[in-house]
Order: C-alpha cells, then structure tokens, then sequence
C-alpha cells in the first residue's frame, strides 16, 4: 500500500513537472500577434517650464502609464534639481517604482559597448549616463538617463534609441511601451510591460 501511494506521488510529480515545461516552452516560443513598435516623439515642442529656454522633445504615451509616470518625473527631477547627474535622476525613477519591482541604478561607463535592450546598437554622443532596471531579470523592463555631449544633437540621440531599441530584448518576455524623450540635453529612454 505504501509503495502505491509513493508511486502515485512521483507519477504526479512528473505529470506536474512536464505540463510545467510544456508552458514554459508555448511562452517562449510565442511571437505578439502584432509587432510592437517603439513610440515615436512629437516634435520639438516649446518648452514645458514657463521662463525655460530647454526645448522638450516630449514622448507619445498613453496617460497613467508606467511610461508617463516616470516622464512627468523625469521633468520634475530637472525642473527641481538641473545639476542632478544621470545616476541621481535614474535612482529617483526607479524608487519611484519601488511598489512594482525592487530596483536598482546603475551609472554607465562612457564608452559602453553594450547596452541592455539595444542588441549591437552602441549609443554614443553622452557625456554621462544610468541605467536602472529592476534586479530580477525576467521583467521586461529597463530605462535610461543621459547627458548629453555638447554638440550633440537631442533629436537625433532620440531617434537612434527609438529606431535601435529591441522590445524583445529579454530571453522569453517583451516590453509593451516603450518611450523616449528630451529636455534641453537630457534624455529619458523607458521600455517596460
């Protein structure tokens, strides 16, 4: 009788273990019925900040996204603090999604030759930038703060991250927004769930 019930126990175990794999297997294998496409940026816009001569490259997003959380946060911490670093403004963002996710900001290295989410993509023309993501990596999720170099070209900085980045960079997951910005020469990058 023991020996059944031990049996029966293992069976099922098995059973449990291959229907687990059969899952994980069909999720990763999935392609979106539609592909998702990165969001483009309105025009240069006048500036958001009465008195300011920074002109707002602003992101298409839908309101009360993640996306337009972390904007509406992103001018916030440049309006306050307009000699904050990359890293300082990265860290602000990603508290601020303390009730998601645990999170961390990382600063980049100048010349970096890889970047989370840009495949072989190398984004040059910053004098300092962050990283910040959350520290369990199956969320589709990572942002990014720069400064720029002087002479560098916001609208053109922009439209290399939005034409290079890879929603489906992460193995098994994809972001589902992605949004990307600029006030005067800093620039917001964000592709999340």
């Amino acid at each position: 009788m023991k020996n059944g019930k031990v049996f029966l126990l293992g069976l099922l175990a098995v059973i449990a273990v291959v229907a687990m794999l059969g899952l994980l297997a069909q999720g990763c294998s999935q392609t979106p019925d539609t592909p998702t496409q990165p969001n483009t940026p309105t025009q240069p816009s006048t500036p958001t900040n009465p008195g300011s001569d920074k002109t707002v490259i602003a992101p298409q997003i839908a309101e009360n996204s993640v996306p337009a959380k972390l904007w509406a946060q992103f001018q916030q911490e440049i309006t306050q603090k307009p000699e904050a670093t990359a890293q300082e403004i990265a860290s602000v963002l990603v508290e601020s999604l303390a009730d998601q996710f645990v999170g961390e900001a990382t600063p980049l290295e100048k010349d970096a030759e890889f970047f989370a989410g840009f495949d072989n993509y190398r984004i040059t023309g910053y004098r300092e930038g962050a990283m910040y993501a959350p520290m369990i990596g199956s969320i589709a999720f990572v942002g990014y703060v720069f400064t720029l170099e002087d002479g560098t070209e916001p609208a053109a900085f922009v439209k290399g991250l939005q034409d290079n980045c890879n929603p489906r960079w992460n193995v098994c997951v994809e972001a589902g927004q992605t949004a990307c910005g600029a006030i005067g020469n800093r620039v917001f990058f964000v592709m999340c769930p």
